[in-house]
């Protein structure tokens, strides 16, 4: 007698919108990104269960989800005794949500050390053992929060209207590009930098500007770390 295999519907909640998926067996079977409106559950599709993964905005995103009746976890933070991760926070409970899943995503897309970088309106890098053990991160300004913060906060480094915004990592010619640049570069930097000093840590990068920083700098770009990490979860007891 064959089994059904439990369809999930993966939510990744971000500030502004939402990253969906539809799996079944671990298999993608339909995607995409979502607003918050009253008609957001509307255009999702049914699932037997709703995981919805989010550090700023799970009470907004759980009351959408209940209020459709659909059958619904909540992550708002990392799980403290999940067998195949060990913290190294005090409290593990103040880890972003967001930062646990990308690891246990990037144990699934690779063995041995890592170093996973989430390259989101913050930029994040953690480092995991090959024994799954967290040994510490950096958080830093995302590209676009980095360059927003020099615009508003020094008198004349400003965004001019007639200037174009070229992607690059070239001395820029105007305000805009000199920043915007800059802030690429220093992601370069950043990467080449993990690389000299972790040689034996591989790297992966994810997130909504990671695919430029990936591609720029050679590493490996796996952009769905947070909800292959979610699906991890959802492949053990964590459904059950």
């Amino acid at each position: 007698m064959q089994v059904k295999s439990v369809s999930v519907l993966l939510v990744d909640a971000g500030n502004t919108r939402l990253k969906w998926q539809l799996r079944e067996g671990g298999e993608i079977q339909t995607a995409g990104f979502a607003g918050y409106d009253d008609r957001l559950t509307e255009t999702l599709p049914a699932a037997d269960k709703v995981v919805v993964a989010s550090v700023a905005a799970s009470g907004r995103a759980e009351a959408l989800f209940a209020a459709a009746g659909m059958d619904t976890v909540i992550l708002d933070h990392c799980l403290t005794d999940y067998p195949h991760f060990q913290h190294c926070y005090a409290d593990p409970t103040r880890l972003g949500v967001d930062r646990w899943l990308a690891m246990l995503g990037a144990r699934r897309a690779e063995a041995g050390a890592l170093i996973v970088i989430d390259a989101g309106t913050a930029l994040t890098v953690d480092w995991l053992s090959a024994a799954d053990v967290h040994e510490g991160g950096f958080i830093l300004p995302g590209s676009e929060m980095a360059a927003n913060t020099l615009f508003a906060n020094t008198g004349r480094v400003r965004s001019y209207q007639d200037e174009e915004n070229r992607d690059g990592t070239k001395p820029g010619q105007d305000t805009l590009s000199c920043v915007r640049n800059g802030v690429r570069y220093q992601g370069l930097a950043l990467v080449s930098k993990l690389r000299s000093d972790y040689p034996q840590h591989s790297l992966v990068i994810t997130g909504g500007d990671g695919q430029w920083l990936a591609d720029s700098s050679g590493v490996r770009y796996c952009p769905d770390l947070v909800l292959d990490g979610m699906d991890s979860l959802c492949a053990g007891s964590f459904l059950a």
